[in-house]
């Protein structure tokens, strides 16, 4: 079961004194949180119903079914917060869920492998690839640079010509 959840956010904090909790969501849109009707903190906690969400300057709220006061919210802070994969929506063709994307393999158009996705970030413009956790190659995941991603092969497979002063 462990195996069909994935991490989308993590709890930052509590908000005053009666359980809602600040927290960081992971990816491009807050709003698919509205889709979400539970919710799991950490791996092994029970779902539990999403009461309210709203957004504050910039940063995150959400208030959880069973977490009614601040000493709960202290108890899970730092923990991360997890759907089944079942409550993904679909997306449209070209989008990837990051946690999908994650450890595959990058290889340049010749076929030279520069290592597998460890991270994911999003600038604001676009999404960048952290490839090789030793060198860290930082990937544009832009239309120009990304020219394959194959799910069922693993693989991403992009321009490097394009990326000759970062890849060196």
């Amino acid at each position: 079961m462990e195996h069909d959840l994935i991490e989308i956010a993590k709890i930052t904090g509590p908000k005053g004194l009666k359980g809602t909790m600040w927290i960081t969501p992971y990816g491009d849109s807050f709003e698919r949180f509205r889709h979400y009707s539970h919710l799991r903190i950490g791996k092994k906690g029970e779902p539990r119903k999403v009461l309210s969400l709203s957004q504050r300057k910039g940063r995150y709220l959400i208030s959880l079914e069973g977490i009614t006061d601040i000493d709960q919210v202290e108890a899970v802070k730092g923990e991360s917060l997890y759907i089944s994969r079942e409550q993904l929506e679909p997306l449209a063709q070209g989008e990837y869920y990051w946690h999908d994307l994650i450890g595959m393999r990058v290889v340049d158009t010749q076929g030279k492998e520069l290592g597998k996705v460890v991270k994911i970030f999003s600038t604001g413009s676009n999404d960048v690839y952290v490839v090789d956790p030793v060198k860290q190659y930082y990937i544009p995941a832009t239309t120009d640079v990304i020219r394959e991603v194959s799910l069922e092969k693993k693989i991403i497979v992009i321009d490097a010509e394009l990326l000759e002063d970062i890849l060196d």
